[in-house]
């Protein structure tokens, strides 16, 4: 029987595990990206029962500025805010899947980041909780104030991460990887930037792959236990799937946040940048 990464990890989670074991303490999060109607009207139209809408620009990251990429961490007075509204404690138990593994994953990130440690993505998203018998909702869903809920302290600098100026200087054993699509990648990547596109890791029921199969993406890549990943997309989503899949090897990854958005904002690093390189 083929292993998912669910079975070498607490952050990846089946549906039929949390449907065996419900949790009065439990947040579902749907999280997207894309434009604010539309996908709020997906939202709207079928979530799990009991999850809260989560637009990645308004939670899950910060203003861009002139100098940063396009999703640029978020304040955390802001994401504590809004983590408050949704009545979440430093012991809730927070699923977050979407249209996408990726956009999960930035939610998890972001979230491990901040210093919450119960953090989960969910394998399939919504086709597979409806799948294994799921209930689902329609409307919008506003979690009812908990009188017995807990405190809520976050503190940044809990995931492992490079700025731009450290790209520059990643020692020989970094292995720089570009997580964007392949036609992205060949109009212009980092130096030394080798190539492997997040979406390879999810099948077309937008399924997590197996281990094997993940594993020997990554050994293609030269990514094995003892070398110092390094992870970059756009803009730090589809990279944050890529970081998941490798915490749950047991390969410890770095996420360059700003990643391509950010790096081309300079002239200088674009004058660096290379072009139609080999594919990893």
């Amino acid at each position: 029987m083929e292993h998912r990464l669910s079975s070498l990890t607490s952050q990846i989670v089946q549906p039929e595990t949390l449907i065996a074991k419900p949790e009065k303490n439990r947040l579902f999060i749907d999280v997207h990206l894309g434009d604010r109607e539309d996908e709020l009207k997906s939202y709207r139209d079928c979530h799990i029962h009991g999850a809260v809408y989560a637009q990645i620009r308004d939670v899950f990251a910060g203003p861009p500025t002139a100098d940063s990429g396009n999703l640029p961490l978020p304040r955390i007075y802001d994401l504590e805010r809004q983590l408050k509204l949704w009545q979440v404690d430093n012991e809730t138990e927070l699923v977050l899947y979407g249209p996408s593994m990726a956009l999960a994953a930035r939610g998890w990130w972001i979230l491990r980041w901040a210093g919450l440690s119960r953090v989960k993505v969910l394998d399939g998203g919504l086709r597979s909780w409806a799948n294994a018998g799921g209930a689902v909702a329609q409307g919008e869903y506003i979690p009812a104030r908990r009188p017995d809920a807990g405190s809520l302290v976050l503190h940044t600098g809990n995931m492992p991460s490079v700025s731009v100026s450290e790209i520059d200087n990643l020692s020989r054993d970094a292995v720089l990887l570009d997580a964007r699509d392949e036609t992205s990648y060949l109009s212009g990547h980092i130096p030394r930037a080798k190539h492997l596109a997040a979406s390879e890791f999810w099948t077309p029921a937008s399924n997590l792959r197996t281990v094997s199969e993940i594993t020997d993406l990554y050994e293609s890549a030269g990514v094995v236990k003892g070398v110092e990943p390094v992870v970059y997309c756009g803009g730090g989503v589809l990279s944050a799937l890529s970081v998941l899949t490798l915490t749950a090897l047991g390969i410890p990854a770095r996420l360059f946040v700003g990643s391509w958005s950010e790096w081309c904002k300079s002239p200088d690093r674009m004058a660096k940048s290379e072009v139609g390189e080999e594919i990893a």
